[in-house]
């Protein structure tokens, strides 16, 4: 059984560390302070709280850092001469590709791994990891493509020039859809919808997430744009123009509008005069 290291054992490390004690001997945990080293290891069920003065070699380094003390961090592990030839050094920076775990003087073994998944709650991330995609690229890929295979991920490779892409891609899926809903609450507040204790959106989300992932986004389309109806269009951004943060809601409105310009065409139920007549619409600035 490899041993197995980690610096940066927040949410995602210690999830991992954790989804991983069967698989590895979970060996040194090294955080800012040996009081969050040691919240790590209770989580975790394993390892010793250990600071980078005392390291010992891994065969396996997690480094689970924010991505700008990765290489930090990797320098600090080659100065401390605890990293051998075929040692693996891996990082979970969505954004960053593993060329930033490279040295001359070491031969150590690269790669990133990015599993596409909220950490936010460790708890439940231990329930839910299985059947998670994780982004894998680097020299270490094939021996990582085995590993996290068993524990429930769904390993792919990708190209490291590509990693920034990928990254904005789940940015948008995950951050950027958070921001959507919360202005469309916004909106529904503004309209002073009582709403109790409830959300008026929840089903309506849910079954447009459902939609999209069953079927396809032509075939998922519904609304006005779809129905090329520019009346409804046009008053939307009314009302938005009335609205204390309308300027702002209104541009968001706009840029979704015209994204979804395209995906109506393909679906074909709005003609091309209505959706141009949209278009001229979404263009015009108010």
């Amino acid at each position: 059984m490899p041993s197995l290291s980690c610096i940066g054992a927040g949410r995602l490390g210690k999830t991992l560390c954790r989804l991983l004690c069967e698989q590895t001997h979970i060996k040194q945990v090294i955080n800012q302070s040996e009081a969050s080293s040691q919240r790590a290891i209770d989580f975790i069920g394993a390892g010793t709280a250990s600071g980078m003065s005392d390291i010992e070699p891994a065969d396996i380094w997690l480094i689970a850092t924010p991505d700008n003390q990765i290489e930090t961090s990797y320098k600090a592990l080659l100065h401390s001469g605890v990293l051998q030839k075929g040692t693996i050094v891996f990082h979970c920076s969505g954004s960053l590709d593993s060329s930033i775990l490279q040295s001359e003087t070491v031969p150590t073994i690269s790669a990133s791994v990015h599993p596409i998944h909220s950490f936010a709650n460790p708890e439940l991330s231990l329930k839910t990891f299985a059947g998670t995609y994780c982004a894998i690229e680097g020299e270490a890929s094939e021996q990582l493509h085995g590993l996290f295979a068993t524990i429930g991920g769904l390993p792919f490779t990708i190209d490291s020039q590509n990693k920034a892409l990928y990254h904005a891609s789940t940015v948008m899926a995950c951050n950027y859809l958070i921001s959507l809903l919360e202005s469309s609450q916004q909106m529904l507040n503004a309209a002073a919808v009582s709403s109790g204790n409830g959300n008026p959106l929840e089903s309506l989300i849910r079954q447009t997430l459902d939609n999209y992932l069953s079927t396809s986004a032509s075939e998922a389309l519904t609304g006005p744009i779809a129905r090329g109806d520019s009346h409804t269009i046009d008053n939307h951004l009314k009302a938005l123009s009335n609205l204390e943060d309308g300027q702002q809601w209104q541009q968001l409105y706009r840029e979704l509008g015209k994204a979804t310009l395209p995906i109506a065409a393909e679906q074909g139920q709005a003609s091309s005069e209505d959706l141009l007549a949209i278009k001229a619409l979404l263009d015009t600035a108010r």
